[in-house]
């Protein structure tokens, strides 16, 4: 079984979904999460259905070792966060391995938090729900509410790809960064009421009363001004989350997730389920206050919290995902690519996608390797990628190539043919002042070899089959971006020193910024993926690889590897990128 391992349990520490929700004609409570916000929004950096089981941490002090590649985040209380003893951000995705040790200091604001793992805590559901409630032996891991212990191990799956999300310090919630001097909890007045005089009322809500020590998850008692009601007691009847109780010493209860099913002190209203989050982390001796609300008030700001919930989605830290992308994209190292990246700064993926995304105006993309009479599969491909997500983006792409691909290409799409004989400077000149382009793209292009002739990886002189498109990025007053595989294709100039390593003629131009991957066409993908966090849009959903291979198949293309008309990219089946866009799509949080 692989999951995580519990060191230290810390003080009170328990498994909570939502809860146990239509079981109080047997008895049973609901119990789960007292601060949902947090809990909610630890499943939602994790990317989980908002009702999957997390570890709900009292006070803290818990210690975990993961026997598991996963991810894993910790939300609510202000807590001191380690993975083998180097300090991590709480609200953050992170990333642990088997044997890496999560170690939650005590909270310093607030008093629970919690921990979620990506996929979620495969624990089975008792009467539906695995939320654990000691004080009714259900729930939990073992299923009979046991709080978890020593030696226990919290069962999870693997997961090796996962947006690096988090929330920024300035929208995760104040009451947990800096401890607040008075809670105000607005209260919905129940029809008991009226066992109050207006005076008891008054005192109610303009008095301040402060949280007892005898405080859990069952309730917490306030200690303050007395409203006794008239009645010492009623009827025992069904109890809301939230209800304010009050006993004949007229201290009120405020009852939470753990309630009994049942009572019979009359209640004066219920605490808006909203301003529970906050009183869950409050400590013994805070202070509190009351302010009262109509129900329609209390249920419109329910709606507009949860509508501001569903669309407030997690930040993506995109230096990291560039970084995720960029080590993805020359994982395979076919050509050495994955060596030669250590020649480029960081970084380059997302400074390319922030290009993009930023350029107004004409956008060339130039494309188009010769072989065998034809075109290769790898370019043209990502070149069309690239071409729909400056679409989407509302941008105005161009793509730049000789025939027969322009040709082929011309019909869906806005291009430009390149001629290959004649002058290539006058050419790149004359189209770029008549389209003044704010950024021009080589992807898959042949580059000049430093004996002005063009190479394939072979070494075979294809001058003859090659137009100028390196003119283009050195006539260029915009910015420029080159995405290559092997170290024969313009851009490749920039790491000119490095690629002396490589058996190769290597290409001589260069740009601003230099693009590698295994697989020219998956450096597109890549690009599509940042844009996609940048925008929020999810710029790959409807990528159907085989479709677009199948169009440039129809059109006489040629994988590059092979010299053969399959649907290919250097050797490589469709399916296999079709699963690269699957990740990237992961990874950019779709």
């Amino acid at each position: 079984m692989t999951g995580l391992r519990v060191i230290q349990p810390g003080v009170h520490s328990l498994i909570q979904d939502e809860g146990r929700f239509g079981k109080h004609h047997i008895g049973l409570t609901v119990g789960g999460p007292l601060d949902r916000h947090s809990f909610r929004w630890a499943n939602k950096l994790c990317s989980n259905p908002i009702n999957t089981p997390t570890i709900e941490v009292t006070i803290g002090g818990m210690v975990l070792e993961s026997t598991v590649d996963t991810y894993f985040v910790v939300t609510g209380a202000l807590v001191e966060l380690s993975i083998n003893k180097t300090p991590v951000n709480c609200w953050t995705a992170l990333r642990i391995k088997p044997g890496d040790r999560i170690e939650l200091g005590y909270a310093k604001v607030g008093m629970r938090c919690y921990v979620g793992v990506t996929g979620g805590f495969d624990v089975e559901p008792t009467f539906g729900s695995c939320s654990t409630v000691a004080r009714e032996s259900v729930g939990g891991l073992t299923g009979d509410g046991t709080p978890l212990a020593s030696g226990d191990i919290i069962p999870c799956t693997e997961t090796l790809l996962h947006p690096p999300s988090f929330m920024p310090s300035e929208e995760q919630p104040k009451n947990l960064t800096i401890a607040p001097e008075l809670t105000c909890l607005r209260v919905v007045l129940g029809y008991q009421q009226d066992y109050f005089t207006a005076q008891q009322r008054k005192q109610f809500f303009h008095g301040q009363y402060r949280i007892s020590a005898r405080n859990d998850r069952m309730g917490f008692r306030l200690v303050g001004p007395d409203i006794k009601p008239s009645v010492g007691g009623i009827l025992s009847e069904g109890i809301c989350l939230g209800a304010i109780q009050v006993p004949p010493d007229g201290q009120p209860i405020i009852l939470l997730n753990d309630r009994q099913t049942i009572g019979g002190y009359p209640k004066i209203g219920s605490v808006l389920s909203l301003d529970l989050d906050k009183l869950a982390q409050l400590g013994p001796e805070s202070a509190v206050c009351f302010n009262e609300v109509s129900i329609e008030q209390a249920h419109n700001l329910k709606h507009l919290a949860e509508i501001s919930f569903q669309q407030h989605k997690a930040t993506v830290n995109l230096d990291t995902l560039s970084k995720a992308i960029e080590n993805l994209l020359v994982a395979s190292n076919p050509r050495g690519m994955k060596t030669m990246s250590s020649s480029i700064e960081d970084g380059s993926y997302l400074r390319a996608a922030q290009l993009i995304h930023n350029a107004q105006g004409k956008i060339l993309i130039g494309t188009g390797f010769p072989v065998n009479g034809s075109f290769e599969t790898d370019g043209p491909l990502g070149a069309i990628s690239l071409y729909r997500a400056i679409e989407a983006l509302g941008g105005s792409p161009i793509l730049v190539c000789e025939t027969p691909l322009c040709t082929l290409l011309d019909t869906d799409f806005q291009t430009l043919e390149i001629k290959i004989d004649g002058d290539g400077q006058n050419q790149a000149q004359k189209a770029l002042d008549h389209y003044q382009p704010a950024l021009v793209i080589s992807i898959e292009r042949p580059g000049l070899s430093n004996d002005g002739r063009y190479y394939n990886m072979r070494g075979i002189d294809i001058s003859e089959h090659c137009a100028d498109y390196d003119s283009f990025l050195s006539l260029a007053t915009c910015p420029t971006i080159a995405i290559g595989d092997g170290g024969n294709e313009i851009g490749m100039g920039n790491i000119a020193k490095a690629l002396e390593l490589l058996d190769i003629r290597p290409a001589i131009t260069g740009c601003d910024e230099l693009l590698l991957a295994d697989i020219s066409n998956w450096a597109a993908h890549g690009l599509a993926a940042l844009l996609s966090a940048i925008s929020g849009q999810d710029i790959l959903a409807d990528w159907n690889n085989t479709a677009v291979l199948q169009m440039l198949s129809d059109g006489g293309s040629v994988d590059g590897v092979t010299g053969e008309n399959t649907l290919t990219e250097d050797g490589v089946d469709s399916e296999v990128s079709q699963e690269l866009v699957t990740n990237l799509r992961k990874l950019s949080g779709f």
